[in-house]
Formats: structure tokens, C-alpha cells, sequence
């Protein structure tokens, strides 16, 4: 294994390494960033100049998204130079990621291996963050699993794409390993307690089911009635602890939500935000400038990050422009599900991919260090055509 594979390697398992942070004089670093920057100038070290400027014509999605987030700092005024940094940043070393990942594993079974390290590395970090609350650190008043992030939430959707793809591995291949693996993490995403991480996996899980129909697993009676009574349950707690406290009370999660809503249908209302966004990474201080004012009330939260919606995240980013690219990935994604025969890492990435848009709907963590390198990575994968012609 050459260096660059090395490095690849430990920073597809380590993903979580920004959380290890630290000042490079007066530079404001983390380890994750150490991490990429020194997998950046190993693949640069073996990978001729003329080869790298050809292969990134293809990565439409990367150069998309950096084209966006350019217009976007030319026409929209900036309110927050820290936040603008902080996303810049975020975009700069997913893209550098993502990019290095597809050209370096450009074999299935390379990306097959990757996605199965990737797996292995959020269950590592899921029973960390056990063992990190259970000593008393970081812990939640309602003792949801967060480990060392700052919301369940984010754990959660870091740990269910894996538990969807190990799940799909162990229907297609049989294998014990994929089964352990997929209850473990499913145990650590019931901890979190993210009623939108388990919803979501219930329907890409569902959706996979229905394209396998073929799945012998399918054709017993007894794993149809268990598939239907877990889905029920699903459901019903998903009911009685969201949606019943917000009708019983006036703060729950999806009063939160609604206030957030609210808030973002009265930027749209302005003509020029809904053509140009609000900037890239500026939702925060326009939501803590306006939120009190628009409410005219106290708000339940001063301080959000994103709009919690995946199409409101793409709009105030990018603008129109952005909501058209991100319903375009949705609408290729659904298409290619819907047509494929066989499982690869495109499908298995197509899957991961809807996932992300399903609960995407309720929450938008995207640009975080881990999850956006993630989203790129499963977006690329799923979309972009290889030289092996993967279906």
C-alpha cells in the first residue's frame, strides 16, 4: 500500500478527526484537516499534473458545488467572515477528499473496500461515544448518545448511512460479519434517539426491499409480518415522541423546526433572496439578526446553523441555481434506483444518497466537516460514470 492509499485509508476511518482541534499559530486547524492536506500533497507527489486536471472534468458535482459557492461570494454580501470561512473550509478539504477517493479507488472492489472502512470506522466512533457519555462526559439532560459532537442529531446521521449499506451487504452476500455489524449500529442509532435518522432508514429500507422482491428473505411470511410490526413501531414512536409533544407542548424539536420555517418563508419573500440565496454559509447571523424581529417573540433557539431542510439549504447557499442542482441529483438519483439490475458501489452509493435527501427533509448537518465529505463522496459515487461502467 503506497502512501497516498495509506492516508486515504486513515482519513475515510477517522472522519471524526476534527474534532481534535488546535490553533497552527494563529490559524484555527483541526486534525481532520491535517489529515487531508497531507493526502492532498501524496497524491499530487504521484499523480502527473496533465492526468489530474483531465480526471477533475469529470467530477461535476465538486465543480458545481465550488462554482456555486464562488458566485455566491461575488453577488451576495457577506455578514459573517467567520462562517464564510468556517464553509469555505468545510467545501475546500470534502471536495479535496471526495476527489482523491474516486481516483485513487477507481476499481469495485476498491470502493466496495472503502465504503466497508468507512462503515467499520463509524461503528469504532459509535461505541467510543458510548463509552464517552457513560464516563460522564458531554452527557444530555435526556441521555441521548452524542459521544463528543454537539447533537445527537449529527451522530446519527453520520452512523445510518452505514447502517444501510451494511444492511444491504448482508441481504445481497449472507455474510455473518455484515449482520453483526449492521445490529450494532442500529443499537448505537436507537441510542441517539433521531427520530429522523431511523424514519429515513426505515423508507430507504423499505425502498430496497420492494427493487429485491426477488430476496428469499422476502418470501417468508413470518419476515413480511416482522418488516410490517417493526415499520409500526417505527412509526408510532416517531408519532408519540415528536409529534404528540408538539401538539402537547411548545417545545419540541418540531416547534423548533417550525419557528426555523417560518423564519426562512419570510427571507423567500424578498425577491432577491430567493434568486440569490442569502450567502453561502450566512444563515446563521441572518437567523439570529431577524428571528427575534420576525417571531416577535423569543425564539426557542438564537443560534442555528441551517435551515433544516435540504432545498432551503441549497437556496440560501447558492440561490435558485442551487435549488435547481440539488433537485437535479435528486431526480437522477431516484431515476437510477429505479432502473437498476445489480448491486454495486453505485447503487449502494444511490441508496446512502437518498437517504441523505430523506432526512434531509427535517434536517440539514450537510455542511459539517464529516457529513459534507460524506455527501460528496456517496454523490459522486452514485452519479458520476466510471471507466469500468458500473451500473
Amino acid at each position: 500500500m503506497n502512501l497516498n492509499k495509506a492516508l486515504l485509508v486513515i482519513n475515510v476511518f477517522f472522519l471524526q478527526a476534527y474534532l481534535i482541534r488546535f490553533n497552527i499559530g494563529p490559524y484555527p486547524s483541526n486534525l481532520q484537516e491535517i489529515l487531508i492536506g497531507l493526502n492532498t500533497l501524496a497524491f499530487i507527489f504521484i499523480t502527473p499534473f496533465s492526468q489530474i486536471m483531465k480526471s477533475l472534468r469529470k467530477h461535476w458535482v465538486i465543480l458545481i458545488l465550488i462554482w456555486l459557492a464562488g458566485l455566491s461570494m461575488i453577488f451576495v454580501p457577506m455578514v459573517s467572515e467567520l462562517d464564510l470561512i468556517r464553509h469555505s473550509k468545510f467545501l475546500l478539504f470534502a471536495s479535496a477528499l471526495s476527489y482523491i477517493f474516486l481516483e485513487t479507488f477507481k476499481e469495485e472492489k476498491e470502493r466496495m473496500a472503502g465504503l466497508r472502512i468507512m462503515g467499520v470506522g463509524a461503528i469504532v466512533f459509535g461505541i467510543f461515544s458510548v463509552s464517552y457519555n457513560l464516563l460522564g462526559y458531554n452527557v444530555t439532560h435526556d441521555l441521548r448518545l452524542l459521544g463528543p459532537l454537539d447533537a445527537a442529531v449529527y451522530l446519527a446521521f453520520y452512523l445510518t448511512p452505514f447502517f444501510i449499506y451494511l444492511s444491504i451487504q448482508a441481504f445481497e452476500t449472507r455474510d455473518k460479519s455484515f449482520v453483526t455489524y449492521a445490529v450494532i449500529l442500529a443499537g448505537l442509532i436507537i441510542a441517539t434517539r433521531s427520530m429522523g435518522a431511523i424514519g429515513g432508514s426505515l423508507v430507504v429500507m423499505i425502498f430496497y426491499f420492494f427493487k429485491r422482491s426477488n430476496l428469499k428473505f422476502l418470501k417468508s411470511k413470518f419476515n413480511k409480518a416482522l418488516i410490517l410490526i417493526i415499520s409500526l413501531s417505527i412509526i408510532g414512536t416517531i408519532f408519540y415522541s415528536k409529534i404528540q409533544p408538539t401538539l402537547d407542548t411548545e417545545y419540541s424539536s418540531l416547534d423548533e423546526r417550525s419557528q426555523i420555517w417560518l423564519v426562512s418563508r419570510e427571507f423567500l419573500k424578498t425577491p432577491k433572496t430567493a434568486i440569490t440565496g442569502i450567502g453561502f454559509g450566512q444563515f446563521q447571523q441572518h437567523y439570529f439578526d431577524n428571528v427575534k424581529d420576525i417571531l416577535n417573540s423569543e425564539p426557542l433557539d438564537y443560534y442555528v446553523l441551517q435551515p433544516h431542510n435540504i432545498f432551503l439549504l441549497f437556496i440560501f447557499h447558492f440561490g435558485i441555481l442551487g435549488l435547481v442542482f440539488i433537485v437535479i441529483l435528486m431526480h437522477k438519483t431516484i431515476i437510477r434506483l429505479l432502473e437498476f439490475k445489480k448491486i454495486d458501489s453505485q447503487i449502494i452509493a444511490g441508496f446512502l444518497l437518498l437517504y441523505f435527501f430523506i432526512h434531509g427533509m427535517i434536517d440539514t448537518p450537510i455542511f459539517k466537516n464529516d457529513l459534507l465529505i460524506l455527501f460528496l463522496i456517496f454523490t459522486e459515487l452514485s452519479l458520476i460514470k466510471t471507466r469500468n461502467k458500473l451500473s
